[in-house]
């Protein structure tokens, strides 16, 4: 979206006003602006060089300054820049021989200023850009049609934009604003109001300040009848929501751009706002729209291919169309100069061999281009498949790692329960010589070890729940030094719907941590929370314990992490605190 922003400077005619005083050199310079709106750039050329051969028998000086001036246009639209310097330098040399005080001569040399401005700024020149910039506002400043100030100070304030001088930008904005609202035009002030946005925007400025401009931008906007100009401010005002992250705020001016009339006839906008927009519907979390609105981008995309390559067909065609015209048009004019159309017809017919092999030339490259990223898409699929099948892997090996823990704690369950257990029972029944200390003692070793292997074994889900179990592990864990209590959220949760594998895991999560704290943080209270926030879970225990600066780290915390890895969640652990993230929908 960018690199769009200023979409503006290939859109202005070649340029603002090209006024000639002489009719005949003015009818020509109409023709050449006429073709050179219906894209015939070829037959543009040819008609301002008519017409400045004849400025130049008539010593017009204003008329050859502007001829120049739009031949530079016509070259820069064709990618000729180097050849349209040359034509604005000619121009240059004319600029000092003009009065100053004339309006159409004011307004030449402004317009030069401004479109050499503009070629600097394609040829990648940011200094003689902002340079030309300067002069074209310092002229226009001069200039009494207000309109006419309003266009240039709007065109060079992009310039500026660009090349980072906002505080010129904000000068120019400023009175091209205020120019538009006296002549009550708009369309011409909200093209201003977008690019003094941008620079607010760019300059870092309060978002109090930006909010007031938005609203009174919008209040604006709803007078504008423009569909492009619409689209200009609405994409700017997408860009600064999507970055300031006002996710809701973007998706309603996407929506404001897709509903504008005439939005069909602009398949590339619509595919630029649908692939800009799933991306906003992934942060609001709304996937099912985020996933049809990709879906109307790809569709758009393989559509906009296919008009392509129909576009550049049709390009050919106008083209052969154009040159059959030309030839016609030059024979019927040329009739007493047959030496100089046999020359012109040789010409012509080379033009078309070079847009015949420029056209072959471009299919292969394009070919090429295609063959070598469906190459790299190849390969990135391939780099994704080992990726899945690596963590696949990790989380196989988890899962059995966790499973021969589970069974290594039910065998030691029974080895205590069935072994050491009945060995302690059978001591007290054997030790009747002993005081009643010693037995209560023996009774209650007994009794400890009985229920750490009913801690060892894992408690079974089908017939309760994980909030039942937790409620039974937290009244079992309270003691007279210290409190554990569980919440739930929300309260009318079905717990019953959680896997089993799940509620196993976050059970010994839950045993795991609750006995750290209590053997090494000598904690008075001690507090469990599971909450449902859709699509995760979240589970948070925390205390008010101290661990001691002689605490050692042994495997209950990686025990702890494999558990989460292996719901593919996260954990975060801090001093008295321990949260995890699980998520519920993948």
């Amino acid at each position: 979206m960018k690199n769009r922003l200023f979409i503006l400077l290939w859109c202005i005619p070649g340029f603002l006003f090209s006024v000639t005083p002489k009719p005949d050199v003015e009818k020509l310079t109409e023709t050449a602006d006429t073709y050179y709106q219906a894209g015939k750039v070829d037959s543009a050329l040819w008609a301002i060089e008519q017409a400045l051969q004849l400025a130049m028998t008539e010593k017009d000086t204003c008329a050859m300054m502007s001829c120049y001036t739009s031949q530079g246009v016509y070259l820069r639209s064709s990618g000729k820049l180097t050849e349209a310097i040359a034509a604005y330098d000619k121009a240059l040399q004319y600029a000092p021989l003009l009065s100053g005080n004339n309006e159409e001569n004011l307004q030449a040399i402004t317009t030069l200023y401004n479109n050499l401005a503009t070629v600097y700024l394609d040829m990648k020149n940011p200094a003689q850009a902002v340079k030309y910039a300067l002069d074209a506002v310092k002229q226009a400043d001069k200039c009494q049609d207000k309109s006419f100030r309003t266009q240039i100070y709007t065109v060079c304030s992009s310039i500026f934009i660009t090349q980072e001088e906002y505080e010129a930008a904000k000068t120019y904005l400023s009175k091209a604003i205020a120019l538009s609202q006296q002549l009550q035009q708009p369309e011409t002030e909200l093209g201003a109001r977008t690019y003094y946005l941008l620079t607010l925007f760019r300059t870092q400025a309060s978002a109090s300040e930006i909010q007031k401009l938005v609203e009174q931008t919008n209040a604006l906007a709803a007078k504008v009848n423009s569909t492009m100009a619409l689209v200009n401010y609405y994409q700017v005002l997408f860009y600064v929501q999507q970055t300031r992250k006002e996710w809701k705020a973007a998706t309603q001016t996407a929506q404001k751009i897709l509903q504008l009339p005439s939005i069909e006839n602009y398949p590339f906008l619509q595919y630029d706002v649908y692939n800009n927009l799933h991306l906003v519907y992934k942060e609001l979390s709304d996937f099912p729209q985020a996933y049809h609105t990709l879906e109307l981008a790809k569709t758009l995309s393989d559509s906009l291919f296919v008009q392509e390559k129909s576009r550049q067909l049709e390009e050919l065609s106008v083209k052969y169309e154009t040159q059959k015209k030309e030839l016609e048009y030059q024979k019927l004019q040329e009739k007493r100069q047959k030496e100089k159309q046999n020359l012109q017809l040789k010409i012509t017919f080379l033009l078309i061999l070079m847009a015949i092999m420029a056209f072959v030339s471009l299919y292969f490259i394009q070919k090429q281009k295609l063959r070598i990223e469906r190459q790299k898409r190849e390969a990135e699929a391939q780099k994704r498949e080992f990726e899945t099948l690596q963590r696949d892997t990790e989380r196989n090996a988890t899962r059995a790692y966790l499973k021969e823990l589970e069974k290594e704690r039910n065998r030691l369950a029974k080895e205590l329960h069935d072994g050491v257990c009945n060995d302690l029972y059978a001591l007290e029944m054997n030790a009747s010589t002993l005081n009643e200390s010693w037995k209560e003692l023996l009774r209650t070793s007994r009794e400890n070890i009985r229920r750490v292997s009913h801690e060892l074994l894992p408690p079974t889900f089908q017939e309760t729940t994980l909030k039942q179990v937790l409620q039974n592990y937290a009244e079992r864990m309270t003691s007279a030094s210290c409190k554990v209590t569980l919440t739930t959220l929300p309260e009318e949760c079905d717990w019953s719907v959680l896997p089993e594998t799940y509620c196993l895991n976050i059970y010994r999560i839950i045993q795991e941590a609750t006995g750290n704290a209590l053997k090494h943080a000598s904690p008075t209270e001690i507090h469990l929370t599971l909450e449902w926030k859709l699509p995760n879970l979240e589970l948070t225990i925390s205390h008010n314990g101290k661990f001691s600066s002689t605490s050692e780290k042994g495997i209950g915390l990686q025990t702890m992490k494999e558990r989460v890895m292996a719901m593919k969640g996260h954990i975060s652990v801090e001093a008295e605190k321990i949260q995890i993230i699980i998520p519920l929908f993948l």
